[in-house]
């Protein structure tokens, strides 16, 4: 019954909350007595009567679809009472009303009050606590459970208190605002030390420490405390402090020393200088390390020769520095923001111009004033190519690099190549610097070059040229076209770029900067595709071709040729090294490694190149048909992954001209054409024998090119049908004189034949020789490194007389048993022999 009614005062309470808060009627309260508010929704009857608009609210707050059970009277809906109860407790909370909290409490501040006796120190902790979650018991911890707790109260009444998980927890069973007191004590001592109270707390966004210690002219230390105040009031001294949110506070107090029993500052300093010998000046970079001794100073001043111009000081608490002049001396003046005392560091960077000539650089350092005693290091790095010589110094200990300070090793970006020490000033140096011509280096290189040619039988010549460049600074490449040479693309990066011509006729690429890569500068291709008309190919005769020279270096480069399938191709010439297959002269090779170019189009390059594997390879065996696609050269070895690049480059070659004439081209022109890509789609097959060329480090000046010398095959054929008739009819008109050969080679296989038999039990009695097998043996390990032939035939024979030794063995083992039983045959017939001559013997 009791929830009934809650259940319907709360939606009256949610009905006068509604109309309450539409616009334009303000903040308004209902104040009603109770029997008004039973008779209002006649709570003692079993049904309930509600106007038709509240009904509605009552709807729209439930969210049903569904529409409990009514009935309508005199305008009003009225409802059962099980009916009203359940649609009470399926209505939604208001919007705004907050479900998930995201804490179930906060300790907003905490304020620790102590008070120092003699041997102790009693703390009260006062802690401001929000409960948010409703209706359940919550736990929450203040203080670390190895704190002794006198008292603890909740709102000025004792409180429940657990031990759990490490801290004292005040049990809460109510949402609300809430002031937790704690009273404990920490150990301490007045008169013994040391003097200091360290205790853990809570983290809370606002904390407060107010201690009371029974002593006057104290100093008191708290390295937490963002804000602190210290105050004296006879013999006692009052201590406030705002702490940031920490997880422990420390204490300390000492004796407060009076102005009369400080002892002045004492400044011990050790000084690494860096020199950096550059092409104008001594670039000197100086860490300064101070130990301060017995108290604070404020400023701290070095005094610099006159050579000496100081660039910079730096160092943390460093003030604006300047430089004084105290009587002939330069002194230099660093001030502190605050008072500095222990361990500071100072760094000074200086910088001394070196002689017209050179020589006689007097390096003297800057002298720490006001210090009981300075030592110093120094190093000397070399950023240039001069020369250093040090004819004399005085106040300084030459030392190996190696037992400089390692903070003055890791400072240098050089290798140092000379350690020096002193104790004292003055000390000085003097540098002879002699200056040598410098070398320029490349700026830009060519790190691979991969060329394509394609010749069609009637005489046009295709280049697609790749060039994988390096380039730190250098504007264009400079590439020495032919004078016919007709520019189809130049892409720089892959992308179309426009060129131009130059006073001496040759084309002007423009470079791209290569991209550091891990330290390192990358490269970016370069790619030209040019054009040429030569003569075509006949029934006999020579083709040749020769590549552009580049103005950069190039470190390897590797030429792929395609030529006409109708021919047969005798011997090549050229600068460059050629690959196996075709050293020398082929004068019946009829056809070499063809392309072809409709086997290629139904594998995937891409995945082949990028993942090689057998499949991959045999699919390239189908386009490449003849010889292997690979080659081999003898003195530029390439990698599989050369090898790999460059067929893929040929294997593309007609797709990327296709590619290049379907793309926009910039507007640059060469020769009544544009120079960024193909004017107009060309179609060119690839087709042919491939031959591949290579070369190492090619300089500008070198020359590139290939000549080759071929004939149709038909002739070729032709030659050697000849050539083989001609054998066989020599051979044929000459038959009498190849008999006597014949005749010979007979006689001397009889003759051996004969020594043999002749000498068979010898021969025999060696070849079964156990002597004879190491003999061989100690031929075939003697001529292992004077002739590998002899060595093979010396084993060979070795290995036929170990197999014999070990037939003959086996056959011996068998034929043993056969020759006992013989000989007990023979025993046992001479036995009957004697048998029987006996008997006779006694009959006569």
């Amino acid at each position: 019954m009791k929830q009934i009614i809650l259940s319907l005062f709360t939606a009256l309470l949610l009905f006068v909350n509604i109309n309450a808060q539409q616009p334009g009627k303000g903040n308004s309260e209902l104040t009603i007595p109770w029997d008004e508010f039973k008779k209002l929704i006649n709570l003692d009857n079993d049904e309930i009567v509600l106007s038709l608009e509240t009904f509605q609210k009552l709807l729209v707050q439930t969210g049903v679809t569904t529409i409990p059970k009514h009935s309508l009277r005199g305008g009003n809906v009225v409802l059962s009472r099980n009916e009203f109860t359940s649609l009470v407790n399926k209505m939604k909370p208001p919007d705004g009303t907050i479900t998930n909290l995201p804490f179930d409490y906060l300790i907003t501040k905490a304020v620790y009050s102590g008070k120092m006796q003699q041997n102790n120190t009693l703390f009260t902790g006062t802690f401001k606590v929000h409960v948010l979650k409703k209706n359940t018991y919550l736990k929450v911890p203040v203080l670390y459970q190895n704190i002794a707790i006198s008292d603890i109260k909740l709102d000025g009444k004792p409180a429940l208190v657990v031990v759990e998980n490490g801290y004292h927890n005040v049990v809460i069973s109510k949402e609300g605002e809430y002031t937790i007191t704690a009273n404990y004590s920490l150990k301490s001592s007045l008169d013994k030390g040391p003097h200091r109270i360290d205790f853990s707390i809570r983290q809370t966004p606002i904390t407060l420490l107010q201690l009371e210690i029974p002593r006057k002219d104290i100093e008191v230390e708290i390295p937490q405390a963002q804000q602190l105040q210290t105050s004296s009031t006879g013999s006692k001294t009052s201590v406030s402090a705002v702490i940031p949110q920490t997880t422990s506070i420390s204490i300390r107090w000492r004796k407060k020393v009076t102005v009369a029993d400080k002892i002045p500052a004492k400044l011990y300093s050790e000084v690494y200088h860096l020199i950096s010998i550059d092409d104008d000046a001594l670039k000197i970079n100086s860490d300064i390390n101070y130990n301060i001794l017995h108290s604070e100073v404020d400023a701290v001043q070095i005094a610099i020769p006159d050579n000496m111009n100081v660039l910079a000081v730096t160092g943390e608490g460093v003030g604006e520095w300047h430089e004084i002049k105290q009587g002939d001396q330069r002194i230099i003046m660093i001030p502190f923001t605050y008072g500095k005392k222990g361990n500071v560091s100072i760094r000074v960077r200086s910088e001394t111009p070196l002689t017209e000539n050179g020589l006689a650089n007097l390096f003297s350092g800057f002298e720490v004033t006001g210090t009981v005693r300075e030592t110093g290091f120094i190093g000397v790095e070399l950023n240039t190519s001069a020369e250093v010589i040090i004819p004399e110094s005085s106040g300084l200990e030459k030392i190996s690099i190696q037992k400089l300070p390692q903070a003055l090793i890791n400072k240098s970006v050089k290798p140092l190549i000379m350690g020096f020490k002193y104790v004292k000033h003055p000390y000085s140096m003097v540098l002879d610097i002699k200056k040598h011509e410098k070398i320029g280096v490349p700026i830009a290189t060519i790190n691979s070059a991969s060329v394509v040619t394609l010749f069609t039988e009637d005489g046009k010549v295709i280049h697609r040229i790749e060039y994988q460049v390096r380039n730190s600074s250098k504007q264009f490449l400079e590439i020495s076209l032919p004078d016919l040479a007709d520019v189809w693309s130049v892409f720089v990066n892959k992308h179309p770029v426009e060129s131009s011509i130059n006073s001496e006729g040759n084309l002007l690429v423009p470079l791209i900067r290569s991209q550091s890569v891990n330290n390192k500068l990358g490269t970016f291709p370069v790619e030209i595709i040019y054009n040429m008309a030569d003569a075509g190919f006949s029934f006999f005769g020579n083709q040749e071709s020769n590549l552009p020279a580049v103005d950069l270096m190039i470190s390897q480069l590797v030429w792929s040729v395609y030529l006409p399938n109708d021919f047969s191709y005798k011997y090549f010439s050229s600068t460059l090294e050629k690959e196996e297959i075709i050293r020398g002269i082929n004068i019946f090779a009829s056809g070499g490694r063809e392309y072809d170019e409709s086997a290629m189009e139904m594998i995937d390059i891409g995945s082949i190149m990028n993942e090689p594997s057998v499949a991959g390879r045999n699919e390239l065996k189908k386009v490449y048909k003849g010889i292997d696609y690979r080659s081999s050269f003898r003195n530029n070895a390439l990698k599989e992954e050369q090898m790999q690049k460059q067929v893929a480059s040929e294997l593309e070659f007609s797709r990327r001209l296709d590619d290049i004439a379907e793309m926009d081209a910039p507007a640059g022109v060469y020769g009544g054409h544009t120079t960024g890509v193909l004017p107009i789609q060309i179609e060119v097959p690839t087709s042919g024998q491939v031959y591949r060329f290579a070369k190492s480090i090619i300089k500008p000046e070198d020359e590139l090119s290939f000549n080759v010398i071929y004939t149709q095959i038909w002739i070729n054929n032709f030659i050697k049908w000849f050539i083989i008739i001609f054998i066989l009819a020599a051979i044929y008109f000459n038959r009498k004189r190849f008999i006597k050969p014949f005749n010979w080679a007979k006689e001397k296989v009889k003759s051996a034949n004969s020594f043999y038999k002749n000498n068979e039990i010898t021969i025999s009695k060696i070849a079964n020789s156990y002597i004879t097998t190491i003999v061989l043996f100690i031929l075939f390990i003697l001529f292992i490194t004077i002739s590998f032939l002899l060595a093979v035939i010396f084993f060979s024979l070795f290995l036929v007389s170990v197999i014999n030794l070990i037939v003959n063995f086996v056959k011996g083992r068998k034929r043993k048993p056969l020759i006992m039983e013989n000989d007990i045959d023979v025993d046992i017939n001479e036995i009957d022999d004697e048998t029987n001559g006996t008997d006779d013997f006694n009959k006569s």
